[in-house]
């Protein structure tokens, strides 16, 4: 590892429409990374090529490589992929088709740098589709007020596990708004490749045990949303059924992660909700989800929640209402 040095990873499939805009983004920079690595994730459009060409453009200033990720698909191989090659202090880890505002790499090192515990470093983020802005501030409604800090002007730091709370809940921030300390997300294993939903927050909150997070009120990052959003609401149910399996995962492992009493309390109860949710969702789409939401529960020793009789009746009625649409 070579201290003080930038990486930038984005992970990026079928994101030929969006690449060249985020590259752009990086290249302009006022504290420039000393590599971008594109991780193609078995795309079948002309990611590859963009990735290219936009290596050719910037060649005089950014260096920029591309890799091809062979193993599993998804996000959280792609990311690790690109981790794993990279020798950097500190990384950025950027969606294919988000925008970061200029002083992003600035500011958010700066933010690492200003204590060796601090394993991750965050800022606000907006959301905009063709049409403009849609969510102005994620802070506003993610629950960073809620945070127990402490003020060290211009951060703010919570203390070690101090996010973990809140990271259970929902998402604080935006992924491509934020930086992480490589030897941290190494120690801890990176992501969970199983995953292909809810691996990013999976990942933070192991990482919220392992050290500190520093953060901005500052917009530094602009999410764009589109059809093709690992977010989109069709992926609800699939959302909902990766934070169940990466909420049991923890739960299983609190011994070894040494949560603390409360901790322990959080994960238990946000899990109650989590197998609740997927439930909700996996019972209106037939017995097949349900089995498997009641597979998930009682994996986590929480049947109980599954076999609620409103999820059983919901199930039985929306079956029902298929049969009557098929007939």
């Amino acid at each position: 590892m070579i201290r003080g040095t930038i990486e930038v990873v984005i992970p990026a499939h079928n994101a030929a429409p969006f690449l060249g805009a985020t590259l752009r983004s990086v290249a302009l920079q006022s504290l420039l990374p000393d590599r971008v690595t594109v991780v193609d994730d078995s795309s079948t459009d002309g990611t590859a090529e963009v990735a290219t060409a936009c290596a050719a453009e910037y060649a005089g200033f950014l260096p920029i490589r591309l890799m091809r990720n062979h193993g599993p698909r998804g996000p959280a191989a792609a990311r690790n992929m690109g981790i794993r090659e990279s020798q950097a202090e500190f990384v950025a880890l950027l969606d294919a088709d988000d925008l970061l505002v200029p002083r992003h790499h600035d500011i958010l090192v700066a933010a690492m740098r200003a204590a060796g515990d601090i394993v991750v470093s965050f800022g606000d983020s907006t959301e905009f589709d063709a049409h403009g802005t849609v969510v102005p501030s994620l802070f506003a409604k993610s629950g960073v007020d809620a945070l127990r800090v402490t003020e060290l002007a211009p951060f703010v730091y919570t203390p070690q596990g101090g996010i973990f709370g809140a990271l259970l809940k929902s998402g604080i921030f935006g992924t491509s708004a934020s930086f992480i300390r490589r030897e941290a997300a190494v120690e801890i294993g990176l992501h969970d490749e199983t995953l292909r939903f809810h691996e990013d927050t999976d990942f933070y909150l192991r990482l919220a045990l392992r050290g500190r997070f520093a953060f901005t009120r500052e917009i530094l990052m602009h999410k764009r949303v589109h059809g093709g959003n690992m977010t989109h609401p069709r992926n609800t149910i699939s959302f909902n059924r990766g934070k169940v399996l990466s909420l049991t995962k923890l739960s299983a492992e609190a011994e070894r992660l040494k949560l603390n009493a409360a901790e322990q309390d959080a994960l238990h109860a946000e899990l109650s909700r989590a197998i609740d949710d997927y439930t909700y969702f996996a019972s209106r789409e037939g017995g097949r989800n349900y089995g498997d939401a009641l597979h998930l529960a009682r994996a986590a020793g929480k049947s109980a929640i599954a076999l609620k009789p409103r999820h059983l009746a919901r199930m039985v009625l929306h079956g029902m209402a298929g049969k009557n649409r098929v007939a």
